[in-house]
């Protein structure tokens, strides 16, 4: 029972591409500051791309485009929000996307190990916990490491606390959660419970975020391997589910899959080419302009944030569709 209908699909849109990000980090630890291909495959094509692959299940679907005014409130606020945040000098306004970013990609690994476990006919609470645990500790761990980035759009995203010994007791505790999950798993595999597919959807994600919050030590060991992981699995779970809820506009998966690409590297380019010639450079200047310019780069962002946090709920009038039910 998988999500794109097989474990070797799943293994190239889920698994393969942490691993081989994830193996690019440990042998070239520089390379997304030194690499401009690199650079721009990460952050542009696949972060900031499937971004915009949203729309086509939101504001370019009649049917759901009239079923709700959120599609056209939220944009607006957002826009009014974060160019008030920037214009009255508020501080902390880039802190707050980081930090939303982080929690945005773990809901979206929790909500892969929700939708297996939905295929299984089996909820498991005590999983759940699992997995948030093992996704946030590491998180928590990295605020108290030496030497490691805080910035990604500042100097200073991130509140780091440099403490040795904070960071060792953690650690302690983090392996325990490490032991008590997977004694847990134990359990269940002898009760008969062997769901391959929900254990992958804990424990890959865990490794990965292990790796990058508690070896990582650049932005190319830290933050890139997460973009990986979640754009790449975003646009596998896209083109299949574009597929099965407006079968008359995308024929099979694999034209879906196509068209979400597309979207991905024209938008993801252009937003890095506005990034470079607005936001860089506008800065600065006029302080409604740049409010302005502030607002709208961060408001597809925070759109997409919101919207996904909808139509991948399962009270969604889609949600039959997208588990493949009839």
């Amino acid at each position: 029972m998988w999500i794109l209908g097989s474990l070797r699909t799943e293994f190239l849109f889920f698994y393969l591409p942490g691993f081989i990000s994830i193996i690019i980090a440990i042998l070239f630890p520089e390379l997304g500051t030194t690499s401009i291909l690199y650079g721009l495959l990460a952050t542009a094509l696949i972060d900031s791309g499937h971004v915009y692959t949203t729309a086509w299940r939101t504001w370019l679907h009649n049917d759901e485009l009239k079923s709700s005014h959120r599609y056209w409130i939220l944009p607006l606020g957002f826009f009014l929000f974060f160019g008030g945040w920037y214009y009255f000098n508020l501080p902390g306004l880039w802190s707050f996307v980081v930090y939303a970013t982080l929690y945005h990609h773990i809901r979206q690994v929790y909500g892969f190990s929700k939708w297996y476990q939905a295929l299984n006919k089996r909820s498991d609470k005590v999983s759940d916990f699992y997995l948030y645990a093992l996704a946030f500790s590491p998180m928590i761990i990295y605020h108290f490491r030496h030497g490691v980035p805080a910035n990604y759009y500042s100097e200073t995203d991130l509140f780091l606390f440099p403490n040795l010994i904070v960071q060792k007791v953690l650690i302690i505790i983090y392996t325990l959660i490490w032991s008590g999950w997977i004694m847990h798993e134990m359990r269940l595999w002898k009760q008969g419970h062997k769901e391959i597919n929900r254990i992958l959807s804990v424990g890959f994600p865990s490794i990965a975020y292990g790796y990058c919050f508690l070896i990582g030590s650049t932005v190319t060991q830290v933050l890139f391997p997460l973009l990986f992981i979640h754009g790449i699995a975003y646009f596998g779970v896209m083109g299949q589910t574009l597929h099965r809820t407006q079968k008359s506009r995308f024929k099979n998966s694999s034209v879906a899959l196509i068209i979400v690409l597309l979207t991905s590297v024209i938008f993801g380019m252009s937003e890095s080419w506005y990034e470079e010639n607005f936001v860089r450079i506008v800065t600065g200047h006029s302080a409604i302009l740049t409010a302005a310019v502030i607002g709208l780069y961060l408001t597809p962002l925070f759109s997409h944030y919101l919207f996904d946090a909808y139509i991948w709920k399962r009270t969604h009038r889609e949600s039959s569709l997208i588990v493949g039910k009839k």
